[in-house]
Order: structure tokens, then C-alpha cells, then sequence
């Protein structure tokens, strides 16, 4: 099951966000081929780190570059931002715990939120950029 793949749909317009959003494809994509060869040694504690390492990175992006342009939308986008994280972690914690959800679901979960995210939230956020001509 391929999560999902770069499309230039998901540009918002500003190259940094742009590229974190590809590493962040990436990663989802490695989540994938993991599950669909049923790789047994893979570790997704490591991966579900990993990816809550990338996204507070990219998420301090985002949150650095409202606060340059003053971003009136910024409390509703870190809140988003939060959220995410805090769903990853009780994943982390689930598998610590031996309770490891299924990898379908959770592939779900992260596939959509990071596209909804992308086409509304982070599009939002990239007009506003553009506007202050920030690219």
C-alpha cells in the first residue's frame, strides 16, 4: 500500500516547507514499504521517533516563520501542530507497552492527517507567506 506520494498539488509555494513536506512523504513512504515486505526486524518504535523528531523540526519551521509575518491563523496551526504530536507519542507509548496498533491504521492516520494538513492549514500559511513574499 503506497501512503502517498510528492505531488506538486501539495506545494505550498515556499521552498523550505515545500522540501521538509517531501522528507516528511519520505518517511511515510519507508513506513509503507516496511509494512508491505512484513519486515520483521522493523523497529517502529525507531520510525514513529523518527518521524515525531522530523515533524517537531519542520513544525519549528512552520511556527518560526509565522512568527515573522505576525501569522493571524498561527494559535488554530500550532494547536494542529500539537495534536499530532501528542497522537505519535501515545502511538510510542502503545508499542512500549506491547500494544502495537495496527500498522495499517496507523499509516491512515498519518496519511491523512498529513495531507489535510498540507492542503488546508499549510496552504493557508504559504499564501500568507507569499504575500509577505517570503518564497
Amino acid at each position: 500500500m503506497l501512503v502517498i506520494a510528492w505531488s506538486n498539488q501539495f506545494s505550498v509555494g515556499v521552498q523550505e516547507i515545500d522540501k521538509q513536506h517531501q522528507v516528511l512523504v519520505e518517511l511515510l513512504q519507508g513506513l509503507s514499504i516496511a509494512f508491505n515486505a512484513q519486515d520483521h526486524g522493523f523497529d517502529s518504535r525507531k520510525v514513529l521517533n523518527d518521524l515525531v523528531q522530523y515533524a517537531s523540526y519542520h513544525f519549528a519551521t512552520e511556527e518560526r516563520l509565522m512568527r515573522e509575518i505576525n501569522f493571524a491563523g498561527m494559535d488554530s496551526h500550532v494547536r494542529e501542530h500539537q495534536d499530532f504530536v501528542t497522537k505519535v507519542l501515545q502511538l510510542v507509548a502503545q508499542v512500549d507497552q506491547g500494544q502495537t496498533p495496527s500498522l495499517e491504521e496507523l499509516l491512515v492516520f498519518l496519511r491523512d492527517w498529513l495531507v489535510l494538513h498540507i492542503l488546508h492549514s499549510d496552504r493557508d500559511l504559504g499564501d500568507a507567506l507569499n504575500l509577505a513574499e517570503i518564497r
